[in-house]
């Protein structure tokens, strides 16, 4: 299906009904969502912009309705980039004549907040029917909601609903069949063009005539506290305490930092050594040449690119869901919101930046949970400045092959002090950065979200098994083919052209060696020969000569064309830099040849005799892989969630140039000081 919004003709207005779901957060709208629609789903883009929406199907009295799940909205007068989105979207739909109907969702417990919504749609000119979800919830508490009166009051179709638990799912698929012709939408409110004061008094006489339908049709339990909200009360008391309630938050983003590398190591690990398995399977019954390599250097470390992440994206989202449905991530923004405030961000982007230190892509990811359009643009921008997991088997080698093991500032061991000021240098750049651009045109200002804290619940596993299942599916439907196809290409700079001068004695040795009685001396051989070749066809290739061609612009920061070119692969995941420099210097790719590797980077000479390499080209390699974007995965997802290439272009180029001008400086001013 295509992700864009399909327009409705007026000669087809009536064979096909829209239904738009409204509500405010927490209100249990999606989980409404999932229950009418089940597996026909898709997610697509608003048009004309990054934020996302939901689109299902439901067949009902033989025709078929599309449902559409809109951000979440509290009101008539927009605050945020999704209630303009939504609002928008109701006005386009109304432009095109289309059999729309707004179905508003409220929480039976807090209908006093949540009907004042409804009643402004349907003053807006626009057929409304509403669904009171966690009726559940509210008998438990004593509350007692009347459909029919509630009905009468407000003017429209009303069904009570427990989604959780797929009570009332009939009654409401009942408010989506067609009643004859389509509503006239001729004189509907045009939320695009009317002005905030008109909408301020529809707002006002919607909030007057939700209370009079609240007074009507809701009978309260009377004074006594409802076990619910005293049940949250007492957790709150603990969770938001201003001593015990910061040491939680620490626990509880302590786990879910450590379930990302715990949890999902193993997981990649396996689907690693799986692909690798398979790769040397392929290898061993194809001939030697061109369609070996692609198959084996080529489509299967691509393949590996895109699903090594999905055991992080799987657990992250199944953490995050947890959280979200326990009621506990609204509580967490609110407590980290004041800390970030004066940087321009908000408690929510905390989430898509603990995520990104195990692999920036479910950090990115995780920003859709920022309703503000433009804090989540820069939440996607900045998450990958977090230390990420791909960073440390390069921070790894750089440390341990110029850092002394006699360097031990106050007693510590100074290559686990260098390691650890990697991760507070990325958290201060992506601080500074996030300071810089409150003066661009991405920084706007509005006071602390209104959080409506909703009461601790148990989170469902099937529900959340949907959640997950359905990012997941994203992210490999998507980003998945754009990571692939980006590792084909840099594959093919990799391996051509062949330089067959090189190459051509080498291949004939390992020929020689091949048709030899197997001996211990024959296997090192062959090894070292399998070594040298792989060396010389990246030096060779496309990739090589680009690092050869690109050299002068890194000499100021001590490259010569061998780290160039590792830099360059590194586009395609920053590990690939030790794989392809190691290569280049023939140490291989194995792990136990990193001391190989480490002993060859400190012997490097100039044709002068003196080190190659050196503290200040160490520190500058370092401060450029913490800031530069070397990850094509990342570029890949920043470009899906952002709906184009634009940002991830600049986002590139930005962090390049920061990266680029930190780094010379370091190397120049420890050059001066001697190191």
């Amino acid at each position: 299906m295509t992700p864009a919004v399909r327009a409705v003709s007026p000669s087809s207005a009536a064979a096909r009904r829209v239904v738009a779901l409204a509500g405010r957060p927490n209100t249990g709208k999606t989980t409404l969502f999932n229950a009418l629609t089940g597996l026909r789903q898709r997610v697509a883009n608003f048009a004309g912009c990054t934020v996302e929406k939901a689109v299902g199907e439901r067949l009902v009295d033989g025709h078929m309705v599309e449902i559409v799940d809109l951000p979440g909205t509290h009101a008539l007068l927009p605050d945020t980039e999704d209630e303009r989105v939504a609002f928008r979207f109701l006005s386009e739909c109304a432009a095109e004549r289309a059999d729309l109907l707004v179905l508003c969702v409220a929480e039976a417990s807090n209908l006093s907040n949540d009907l004042a919504l409804a009643a402004g749609v349907k003053a807006a000119g626009y057929r409304t029917a509403l669904v009171v979800n966690m009726i559940d919830e509210a008998e438990l508490n004593g509350i007692r909601v009347d459909a029919s009166a509630l009905s009468q009051a407000l003017g429209m179709p009303v069904a009570t609903a427990a989604a959780r638990e797929g009570v009332g799912i009939d009654a409401v698929a009942a408010l989506l069949a067609p009643v004859g012709r389509a509503a006239d939408l001729s004189r509907a409110l045009d939320f695009r063009r009317t002005t905030k004061t008109r909408l301020r008094e529809l707002q006002d006489d919607a909030v007057a005539a939700a209370q009079s339908a609240c007074a009507a049709a809701v009978e309260l339990p009377g004074n006594a506290l409802l076990p619910t909200l005293s049940r949250s009360i007492r957790i709150d008391r603990a969770v938001l305490h201003p001593v015990l309630g910061p040491l939680i938050f620490a626990a509880a983003m302590f786990f879910l930092f450590q379930a990302l590398f715990a949890w999902a190591q193993p997981l990649m690990d396996l689907l690693t050594h799986a692909l690798a398995a398979a790769s040397a399977l392929l290898r061993a019954r194809l001939p030697a040449g061109p369609l070996s390599s692609l198959l084996c250097d080529g489509a299967i470390p691509g393949m590996s690119a895109v699903v090594v992440f999905v055991p992080q994206i799987a657990i992250l989202f199944a953490l995050i869901g947890a959280l979200e449905q326990t009621g506990y991530l609204p509580r967490a923004g609110a407590m980290i919101d004041r800390a970030l405030r004066p940087f321009g961000l908000d408690g929510r982007v905390f989430i898509p930046f603990l995520s990104s230190f195990a692999c920036a892509i479910p950090g990115v990811m995780a920003a859709r949970t920022i309703p503000n359009e433009k804090r989540r643009l820069v939440a996607v921008l900045l998450a990958p400045l977090m230390t990420c997991s791909a960073r440390l088997p390069v921070y790894a080698l750089i440390i341990t092959a110029f850092v002394p093991a006699s360097f031990r500032p106050g007693g510590f061991d100074g290559r686990g002090v260098v390691m650890a000021a990697m991760y507070v240098f990325g958290v201060v750049m992506a601080l500074l950065l996030a300071l810089a651009l409150k003066w661009t045109r991405l920084y706007e200002a509005h006071p602390s979200p209104v959080v409506v804290l909703p009461p601790y619940r148990l989170p469902r596993p099937r529900e959340l098994a949907h959640y997950v299942w359905v990012r997941c599916r994203h992210f490999l439907e998507r980003a998945g083919k754009v990571i692939f196809a980006v590792s084909l290409i840099l594959w093919a700079m990799a391996a051509f052209p062949r330089d067959e001068k090189s190459l051509r004695p080498l291949e004939a040795q390992q020929a020689s060696a091949l048709a030899a009685a197997p001996s211990p001396q024959r296997d090192a051989l062959l090894d070292q020969l399998s070594r040298q070749i792989a060396s010389a066809r990246i030096s060779g290739s496309i990739l090589g000569r680009l690092g050869r061609g690109v050299e002068p612009a890194f000499r100021p920061l001590g490259w010569d064309w061998r780290v160039s070119v590792a830099v360059m692969a590194s586009l395609a995941a920053r590990e690939v830099f030790v794989g392809t420099l190691g290569a280049i210097y023939a140490m291989g790719r194995e792990e136990g040849d990193s001391a190989g590797l480490i002993r060859a980077l400190r012997d490097a000479k100039k044709p002068d005799g003196s080190p190659r390499y050196g503290i200040p080209t160490a520190v500058g390699l370092l401060i450029f892989f913490a800031i530069a974007l070397q990850c094509v995965s990342t570029i890949a997802i920043v470009r899906r969630e952002t709906g184009g290439w634009k940002w991830p272009a600049i986002q590139f180029a930005s962090f390049f140039v920061i990266a680029y001008a930190l780094s010379f400086a370091a190397v120049r001013l420890l050059s001066v000081l001697g190191a």
